[in-house]
């Protein structure tokens, strides 16, 4: 007879706690999948600036601690209309890779919450498993979506240039990257830059993007887009700076050792505002990779 299984609601199971800190870290109860939610010990539906440099700073020494996820892991920011899909009040997440996390995951949660993403499951390796299985075929829908999307040779969007952002920093400066819907984050001078910097650009760079886009095409207000910046194990607040391939002006594709981060964007209006010279290429490279969103 198999073994019963008990299925509860959706409860915390805190990963890392520093008492000090208005913020904790939590195991990802909310959804089957490879994320640590960050959570304010007080919920409320906005953070201050006070909770992201909490944050900055509790994952920099949870990733000290945890090794095993440090050198792929993201802070993901949700926001406007992919944000708060299945917790009502202000969360981020700590991306990192399935494997660890799920070796950790079986240990700590004992109880199986009885939500709809957790389907029934009766381990949290086959609700990871389900919700993966579950989630690569909508994001094939989404890439083949792409693909055979019907788009102008010249769109709307597109008199709108990326380096339009660049001018609120001499810190960071954006770029397209091939074979996915993300614009990058280039650092100009990543050994002496904080994340509260990055966060901040990033964060106002979405808001100006949605409204001198949303201006053109009415499809990008409430511009749902993942801010998600790389971070490390660290004492300190600092930067990460991990390489990644990226688009010239040009067309051409380069290896650029200073990208710290990206804004994940919809592959369809990604695609739309793409330059003209550079869309043919990214599509063949979109082509060729598996898409799947793990932010």
């Amino acid at each position: 007879m198999a073994n019963s299984v008990q299925h509860i609601s959706t409860v915390e199971v805190i990963a890392y706690d520093e008492g000090t800190k208005p913020v904790q870290i939590l195991y990802n109860t909310w959804a089957p999948r490879p994320h640590f939610i960050i959570v304010q010990r007080q919920p409320k539906q906005d953070a201050t600036r006070d909770d992201f440099q909490a944050t900055f700073e509790i994952i920099g020494l949870f990733l000290v601690q945890n090794s095993q996820f440090a050198d792929e892991a993201i802070l993901s920011i949700h926001c406007g209309s992919w944000y708060q899909m299945h917790a009502p009040k202000w969360h981020v997440r700590l991306c990192v890779p399935e494997k660890p996390y799920l070796e950790n995951a079986k240990k700590h949660i004992t109880e199986i919450p009885n939500n709809k993403p957790w389907q029934d499951a009766r381990s949290v390796e086959e609700a990871m498993s389900n919700w993966f299985r579950k989630n690569q075929i909508n994001y094939t829908k989404y890439k083949n979506e792409c693909i055979l999307k019907n788009i102008p040779d010249h769109t709307s969007v597109e008199s709108i240039p990326l380096s339009t952002f660049n001018s609120t920093s001499n810190e960071f400066t954006l770029v397209w990257l091939p074979s996915t819907p993300r614009i990058g984050i280039v650092a100009q001078s990543p050994g002496h830059t904080k994340l509260a910097s990055l966060y901040e650009f990033m964060e106002k760079t979405r808001v100006d993007m949605e409204k001198k886009l949303s201006d053109c095409d009415p499809s990008f207000a409430e511009f749902g887009c993942h801010l998600c910046l790389y971070v490390h194990g660290q004492l300190d607040t600092v930067i990460t700076p991990r390489s990644g391939r990226i688009f010239k002006e040009n067309g051409e594709i380069t290896e650029n050792p200073n990208i710290v981060g990206y804004i994940q964007m919809d592959e369809s209006q990604y695609v739309t505002w793409l330059p003209h010279n550079l869309r043919r290429t990214w599509l063949d490279e979109f082509g060729r990779v598996d898409h799947f969103v793990r932010t």
